[in-house]
């Protein structure tokens, strides 16, 4: 398509937003680094959970000639987003460990013949010297990084093998780039910055502020019977319970269906049948609550949600946020419920510490997969259960791949181009006391004495226009509104 200038050129992007996307205008922001990417000039986009970041990479890609690459961690996420893409007309596709590796090539023939104006891609796949060359063949005016802040070891969810896209940028001709998160303070912002090579660029920076979420913290004297009486008295309304494992996920799922609650669970230990089944039952209003670990959410396209619940305190704010930022994305309101049990503070730091093994396990599960560079080793005998250590051998195996020394294909572990071990007790120890302060962080939140949507937009570097929300818990205390929180506290708990 040729790309015209001025205001024809925004035409032209809203006649395709409404006949792929079927929105008649822009979100607030979006058209602005749309326009930017349209004009050649890089970008860094920090929008909120819902602020419809993939519209303003995906239309730019419809715009411009060749196969636009959307660099994403989240294989199911892209997964979904290439369905989604193909059912509305739009040529995608998908390369990521999933696929075997002759169906990878077939699909970067596919490629190099032009059949694709979008390719969702894992950064694992940046581990392979002859996958980047094989993508110089082909045509590619624009790269999309989702998911930025994974760049900076100080971002919430590091990923080395972002640290290979830089290299990629310059090996296939310096397309124009544009970096996209929901989560990044200054200092990853300056990571992405740097580590992606990205000086000559926009910096886009949308408001955190969601009006329209009532954020409380509450803290019951029996969690379950106030998460089935909440759900009770909102009868029909859409909400997701994000609990902190998968047994305590699974317990709340049957304590609710046992009572009458028309409730699905999703976590990773469940069959990707049985997670699709409880997925499709709540997008498709079946049931009308999900209990849930993190896993689920990630590009979920229901916005009708009206209440989230952590039944347990989340690692960070970044991940309470994006999490909570589920809610009411069709800009109605909804409510945001944190609540307080002073065992999970002391749960996630023992998660976190077992996420951070000895340097030394992971340099024998290196080794021991580097023997084995042919034929690899399936994940199931490296996990073993036969002999003592299970935990240790998983957390170094996350490890391995999160360092990008070991990629998964089909279930099984090969090396990576990677050769030599250089991962130091230092760097894991320095990871580990970074997760331990985002934890402390959140445990904070439970202290606030003034106002939780100004700790929540000061932690993300926003000044709130008003000290008070007026929208939230201790809001409404500080305003006298004690009777009708107390009123609301009886129902639930009464179901009343």
């Amino acid at each position: 398509m040729e790309i015209n200038a001025g205001h024809d050129r925004k035409e032209q992007v809203q006649g395709l937003l409404e006949k792929y996307f079927g929105y008649t205008k822009f979100r607030k922001g979006q058209w602005e680094v749309i326009d930017s990417i349209l004009n050649k000039r890089n970008a860094i986009a920090i929008f909120p959970t819902g602020g419809g970041k993939s519209l303003c990479f995906q239309l730019p890609a419809l715009m411009m000639p060749g196969t636009t690459i959307v660099i994403s961690p989240l294989i199911s996420l892209m997964k979904d987003q290439v369905d989604y893409l193909v059912e509305n007309g739009i040529a995608a596709s998908f390369i990521s460990s999933t696929l075997s590796d002759h169906e990878a090539q077939r699909r970067v023939k596919e490629m190099e013949g032009g059949s694709y104006k979008i390719v969702y891609i894992a950064p694992e796949r940046f581990q392979s010297e002859s996958f980047t060359d094989a993508l110089k063949h082909i045509h590619i005016p624009f790269v999309a990084i989702d998911e930025a802040h994974c760049v900076s070891q100080w971002g919430h969810n590091f990923r080395p093998s972002y640290l290979k896209i830089k290299d990629l940028i310059q090996r296939i001709g310096n397309p124009v780039v544009a970096a996209f998160t929901a989560t990044a303070n200054e200092r990853v912002q300056k990571d992405i910055i740097t580590l992606l090579g990205l000086s000559q660029c926009r910096l886009f920076i949308g408001s955190f502020d969601r009006p329209n979420l009532e954020f409380r913290i509450e803290e019951p004297s029996d969690p379950d019977t106030y998460v089935l009486n909440y759900a009770r008295n909102h009868k029909g309304r859409s909400g997701i319970v994000y609990a902190s494992t998968r047994r305590k996920v699974e317990n709340l799922y049957y304590f609710l269906r046992n009572n009458g609650i028309k409730a699905g669970m999703y976590h990773a230990g469940l069959t990707a049948e049985q997670r699709n089944r409880h997925q499709d039952s709540f997008i498709n209003d079946n049931i009308t609550i999900m209990v849930a670990t993190n896993a689920f959410g990630m590009g979920i396209d229901k916005s009708d949600v009206r209440y989230i619940i952590h039944y347990n305190m989340p690692m960070s704010m970044e991940s309470y946020y994006q999490e909570a930022g589920r809610a009411g994305r069709d800009s109605r309101k909804a409510v945001c419920i944190l609540l307080k049990n002073d065992d999970d503070y002391s749960l996630n730091k023992f998660i976190i510490s077992g996420n951070y093994p000895p340097v030394k396990a992971v340099e024998n599960l290196f080794n021991r997969v580097q023997k084995r560079k042919i034929s690899g080793i399936p994940t199931e005998v490296i996990l073993s259960r036969k002999t003592a250590g299970t935990n240790m051998r998983e957390s170094a195996l996350r490890k391995v791949i999160e360092y990008g020394y070991v990629q998964i294909r089909n279930g099984v572990a090969f090396p990576t181009e990677k050769d030599r071990f250089k991962l130091t007790q230092k760097d894991i120890d320095r990871h580990k006391e970074e997760e331990l302060t985002k934890l402390d962080i959140m445990d904070h939140y439970f202290d606030e004495k003034t106002c939780l949507r100004s700790y929540i937009l000061r932690y993300f570097n926003e000044e709130p226009e008003e000290e008070r929300c007026g929208n939230c818990s201790i809001c409404y205390r500080s305003q006298g509104k004690d009777s009708k929180l107390m009123n609301q506290l009886l129902s639930n708990i009464f179901g009343k």
